[in-house]
């Protein structure tokens, strides 16, 4: 059965028109259309994603690939979302890799590099560059409590200010968070002063060993990053299997569309002939 003469004048008519909507606002429109009645639908997108993203690619696709008729326009909006899914896949890779190079994430591998126990694992304070001023106020403040080990804590409570300021300040800080005065919170602490000094004294001690650490932590911490800019097997060949799908899919729709738009064109061609001869 032959194609009517009608038929080819709507199509010659339809392929002078064919350059697709040229203002933002006509593109708008197109893609809206094809929201309502091709491939794409409400359940193409996440909830975090934006529909009008979509639909601008989908607009942009239109005005290059000048698709005309139902058939070319389920085609590019196939392209679309092809298109779009790649993009997501790219998305979750980067979300992927930022996820393993959390802090907690990078604290916990050193810690399994280290081989520390659960108790002893690193926090992400444990990844905060070497503060050299908290190590040395930790020096000082273990000097002074050398100093009041060395007269057996005999020492009068107003002289303390002045033997011993840095633990004096800690130690009025501590009471006043616990909203007592110092002779209070002294009282109620075990062993009183020589109790409260060595207990800051083990603080101090913990701290100037993790300072010791820190660079090699540091180091460590470092090379896991760098590592985890690579994504492990197993959820590389996930991406890669779903990457080279998506890739076989574009790859069809586009000969797909490139085929009907030139079996559209050659069908005018045909035409042109024949009202040439006719």
């Amino acid at each position: 059965m032959g194609v009517s003469e009608r038929q080819l004048t709507a199509n010659r008519e339809n392929a002078k028109n064919s350059t697709g909507p040229k203002s933002k606002n006509g593109q708008a429109v197109a893609c809206q259309n094809a929201t309502q009645h091709g491939l794409f639908s409400s359940r193409l997108l996440l909830e975090d994603e934006d529909p009008a993203e979509f639909q601008e690619l989908l607009a942009d696709l239109e005005a290059t690939l000048r698709p005309v008729g139902a058939v070319e326009l389920s085609l590019v909006e196939r392209i679309a979302v092809t298109v779009w899914r790649q993009r997501r896949l790219v998305r979750a890779e980067t979300a992927t890799m930022r996820l393993a190079r959390q802090l907690k994430k990078i604290a916990s591998g050193v810690s399994s590099e280290l081989g520390l126990c659960f108790s002893a694992e690193l926090k992400e304070d444990d990844l905060a560059p070497y503060d050299a001023e908290q190590a040395d106020w930790c020096e000082k403040v273990l000097e002074e409590i050398g100093a009041l080990e060395e007269l057996d804590f005999e020492i009068e409570f107003k002289t303390l200010p002045k033997a011993v300021p840095l633990l004096f300040a800690q130690l009025k800080s501590d009471a006043e968070d616990d909203g007592e005065d110092i002779a209070a919170y002294l009282k109620d602490y075990d062993k009183g002063l020589s109790g409260y000094a060595r207990d800051i004294a083990r603080w101090c001690r913990e701290e100037l060993c993790k300072a010791e650490k820190r660079p090699h932590v540091l180091a460590l911490a470092d090379q896991l990053r760098t590592k985890r800019l690579v994504l492990p097997p197993d959820t590389l060949a996930l991406f890669t299997r779903y990457q080279t799908t998506l890739d076989n899919q574009l790859y069809k729709a586009l000969r797909a569309f490139r085929e009907t738009q030139e079996w559209r064109l050659k069908t005018l061609d045909v035409a042109g002939e024949q009202d040439k001869t006719s």
